[in-house]
């Protein structure tokens, strides 16, 4: 993952071939044209996610416009680690979903900004570690961010175009601190969903929109992030760590690598 802030003071041509695989860029503020192969030029705006695959050979360019803050996130994936990590490329490469650039051999795809995405983003840009500890960090987050987005992108039970009222909204929330509260132990969907006074079909489409997740993969994530923290201190054994947040070793290990890319063990102290 690699992160960049800066506000040019004059206009800018960025230049170079585009990165083959899964590309990822989280665009936070700011606004640019691209293009592709010196194909017309589609616009980069703030506030938005992109996602390009590529097969390689391709060229590309970005203009900057003067005087602008241009704040933005990029994961990059490599055919084989975009495959290791369970990132169908070609089932991607397919999806009409948010089509923002087609040419043969690569596809640029455009989705909206969500909740989810933007909490991870926030929590890279300050990654609070330095060294190693840091990269071992951000390639974990990284790996969070793309897997999020892939998900938004085929669409995973959301609801396109629905809207929900304050009283949904604040509902949402309301089970994601219960949830934080009970996730050494966590509550059952259906007891969320009785705290909370709804049902849980709606409770799940609900939370899936505000989060962009559901509420097991958010307990799962937040227990796995206080995991990780606590390792990254080096004051606690894997052993300790997974008692504490409530999952047996050989789950938890197996978990922490599927998300992180790597075992625990490389964080503990």
């Amino acid at each position: 993952m690699s992160a960049s802030t800066f506000t040019p003071d004059h206009a800018v041509i960025e230049q170079g071939p585009v990165f083959e695989g899964l590309q990822v860029i989280v665009s936070l503020d700011g606004c640019r044209q691209a293009r592709v192969n010196g194909s017309r030029p589609f616009d980069i705006d703030n506030s938005s996610v992109y996602l390009v695959i590529s097969e390689g050979g391709q060229d590309g360019s970005d203009y900057l416009v003067a005087h602008r803050l241009q704040r933005s996130l990029r994961v990059g994936l490599d055919w084989v680690s975009a495959r290791r990590n369970g990132f169908n490329l070609e089932m991607m490469a397919q999806c009409r979903r948010g089509r923002l650039h087609t040419q043969r051999g690569i596809q640029v795809l455009k989705q909206p900004m969500t909740p989810a995405i933007k909490a991870i983003a926030a929590q890279a840009m300050a990654c609070p570690f330095q060294g190693g500890v840091r990269d071992v960090y951000l390639a974990g987050k990284g790996l969070e961010l793309a897997a999020t987005a892939v998900n938004n992108l085929l669409g995973e039970g959301v609801e396109p175009g629905r809207r929900l009222n304050r009283m949904d909204i604040e509902r949402v929330h309301h089970v994601r601190e219960l949830a934080i509260e009970h996730y050494q132990n966590p509550l059952s969907l259906a007891e969320l969903a009785r705290r909370a006074g709804t049902n849980t079909k709606k409770l799940s489409v609900d939370f899936r929109q505000v989060f962009g997740m559901s509420v097991f993969a958010f307990i799962q994530r937040y227990r796995l992030q206080e995991a990780y923290s606590m390792l990254a201190t080096g004051e606690y054994s894997v052993s300790e760590v997974a008692s504490f947040v409530g999952y047996a070793i050989p789950h938890f290990s197996t978990l922490f690598r599927k998300v992180y890319g790597f075992p625990p063990s490389r964080l503990a102290g």
